[in-house]
This record gives C-alpha cells, sequence and structure tokens, in this order.
C-alpha cells in the first residue's frame, strides 16, 4: 500500500478541481474591479464616491486577502514536492538501515515501534494551517506634527495637530487578514494583515505653528481652520503589512495569546483643501505615502484546538511615515502614531491534515 506522503498538499492546488480555478478567476475579476474604482476616485466626485468608497474598500482588500490565500497555497506547492521528495528518499534509506536491526528493536521493545507510530501519525495529521480574519474595533491616532509645503511661498509646520478616529462613523474602522501556520515552527507564523483606520483633523482645535503662508510670517498659535478647510483621511488611513507571529497555542484548549511585528506600506486617502482655496485645489486620493511598522498582541477565543471559526481580541499599535503630494504641487509631512483595538473573527482551513 502506498503511502502519502504529509507534505503533500490537499485539494486546493490540485488544477483538475475547477472551483478553485473558478474561484481565483473571480477573485482577480473583484480585484480588477476594485482596482479601479481606487485610480478613478480623482474624476469621481464626493458625492459619487461616498457610496462607492465602502464599496471598493470591501472589494479589493477581501480580494486581496484571498489572493493572498491562493498565492500562498501556489508557493508551498513547489516546497511540498520538494520536501516530498526528500523524504520518500530518506525512507528508502531508512528501510535499508533497519532491515538488519529491526528485528532486534522488536524484541528489546515490542511496544516502542506503536508508540513512535502513533506519535508521528499525530504529527502528521497536524498539517498547516491557514487562517482567515475579518475585524472591527476602535482606532485612536496621536496627534502629530505636521508640515505643509506648497508652491507661492507656503512652508508651515504645526506641532500638535489633533485627530479624531470616528472608528464607527461611515467608513468605519475594519480590517482582513490571512495567517499560515506551520507545525514545523513551532508556534510562529506570517500574517498579510489590511488595515482601514482614520484620521481626521480637528477643525475646532487651536494649533502651534512656525513658517510663512503665501510669503507672510505665521502667528506662533492660531485656529486650525486660518490655514485648512480639511485635512483627514477618513476614506482610510490604509495599512497594508507582512507579519511574523508568535501563539502560544499550547497554552489552553479555549485560549491562544499571541503577538507579532510586522512592516508594510501606508496607502492612506489624502483629502485636504486649504481654507479659501477652490474646490478645484482640493486633493482628494489615494496615495502610497510611505511605510508602516506595526506591532500586535491580543488572545484568540475557540471552542477547540480542533473548531473551525474562532474569535480574537487584539491591541495593536502602527507607526506611519507619510509623504504626500498635494494638488496644485507641494506636499503634507506627517508621521502618525496609530492606537487600535481590533475585534473579530477567524476561519481556519487545515492544509494536509488526515
Amino acid at each position: 500500500m502506498t503511502q502519502s506522503s504529509p507534505w503533500t498538499l490537499p485539494w486546493p492546488i490540485r488544477a483538475r478541481r475547477a472551483p478553485v480555478v473558478n474561484a481565483a478567476i473571480a477573485m482577480s475579476a473583484f480585484a480588477a474591479l476594485g482596482a479601479t474604482l481606487i485610480f478613478t476616485h480623482p474624476s469621481l466626485s464626493p458625492e459619487l464616491m461616498r457610496p462607492f468608497t465602502a464599496i471598493h474598500g470591501l472589494l479589493a482588500s477581501g480580494a486581496l486577502a484571498l489572493l493572498a490565500y491562493v498565492a500562498l497555497i501556489g508557493a508551498l506547492w513547489p516546497l511540498a514536492q520538494i520536501l516530498g521528495a526528500l523524504e520518500a528518499v530518506s525512507r528508502l534509506a531508512m528501510a535499508a538501515g533497519l532491515a538488519g536491526v529491526l528485528p532486534f528493536a522488536q524484541a528489546s521493545d515490542p511496544g516502542g515501534g506503536a508508540a513512535s507510530g502513533g506519535k508521528g501519525a499525530q504529527a502528521a495529521a497536524a498539517g498547516h494551517e491557514i487562517q482567515i480574519g475579518a475585524y472591527g474595533g476602535y482606532n485612536y491616532t496621536r496627534p502629530s506634527k505636521v508640515r505643509m509645503v506648497q508652491p507661492g511661498g507656503t512652508d508651515i509646520t504645526f506641532t500638535d495637530i489633533k485627530w479624531i478616529g470616528e472608528s464607527f462613523k461611515t467608513e468605519p474602522y475594519w480590517g482582513v487578514r490571512a495567517t499560515w501556520w506551520s507545525p514545523k515552527l513551532a508556534g510562529i507564523g506570517f500574517m498579510f494583515d489590511y488595515t482601514h483606520a482614520k484620521a481626521t483633523a480637528l477643525k475646532t482645535q487651536e494649533v502651534t505653528q512656525a513658517g510663512k503662508r503665501d510669503g507672510q510670517e505665521v502667528p506662533p498659535k492660531e485656529p486650525f481652520s486660518a490655514t485648512f478647510r480639511k485635512l483627514e483621511f477618513t476614506h482610510g488611513l490604509n495599512f497594508f503589512t507582512l507579519n511574523a507571529l508568535y501563539r502560544a497555542d499550547w497554552l489552553h484548549a479555549r485560549m491562544a495569546p499571541y503577538a507579532g511585528i510586522g512592516i508594510g506600506l501606508s496607502i492612506p486617502h489624502v483629502d485636504t483643501r486649504r481654507a479659501g482655496a477652490p474646490k478645484a485645489s482640493r486633493t482628494y486620493v489615494h496615495q502610497i505615502t510611505g511605510l508602516t511598522f506595526q506591532a500586535l498582541g491580543g488572545i484568540e477565543w475557540r471552542g477547540s484546538r480542533a473548531a473551525r471559526f474562532s474569535a480574537f481580541t487584539e491591541y495593536k499599535l502602527n507607526y506611519s511615515k507619510n509623504k504626500a503630494d498635494l494638488n496644485g504641487g507641494g506636499l503634507l509631512e506627517t508621521d502618525l502614531w496609530t492606537h487600535q483595538v481590533p475585534v473579530g473573527f477567524y476561519y481556519r482551513h487545515r492544509l494536509g491534515a488526515r
């Protein structure tokens, strides 16, 4: 009887499975639609964007997470074949080496082989694990220094711009993620995480500032509204990150603490306009503005270790460097610390489990 290798991956990577091919085509179409909506932001009016923003965010981010899942399976396939071949060679070598000593081993330890086989079967049954998750929650961004430079003699630095998160207003705070765990890595996993956070500059605040506006020195303190009509990242202070995680899966059957760190891109939707400036001068577009660094820790709650569905509560911190281009020339710079409390759920799928 031919034994299958524990490294052989199951149906998701077999080309003869039509549902996987159809799912990949559908996800590609959704991703294309989401990308189209993102890049047509500048040509859409704010009135049109209100209903479309939530749709494009959900489609694009969900499709990216699912495509990451398919890509991860595809990346694992050649590795699985290599490991399977190495395992087959090692089995032949072990069979040849043990042929002469097996009778003596059975005589000296008649129960050891069965126990060892049982442990091996358990290890093989563990398999790789993929988790797909979604979450909502709360986010808060600390006050930050903001620098704005524009043609015509404007170069102002604000030292204490206050931000509000508006986590539960349209669009709310949310995110999706895909995580891969391997039984060979002793609790270490890797996660792609997309977070749609928000930051809106408080319009009623008084700001401390220095520099020039339209060639004239600005006073040390002034209302925010003297310079800005609006300054916000409300259609997404978006973080796309790759993370390394450690999960204490051994601690308890119903809860597993975890922690991790990651790095990625900050891609906010920049929405800003000078006070008194014409509407055409408004900056209203998604931009890749810099890197983001992420640290997180939380607890996964589940009915049992084998449960397919679980919930999680988490604290997450992002530091993002943002340098955005302004419509008509110039730039806006700010470094943001964003505190988050995500609450969500996971769906778990095991690869290679028997």
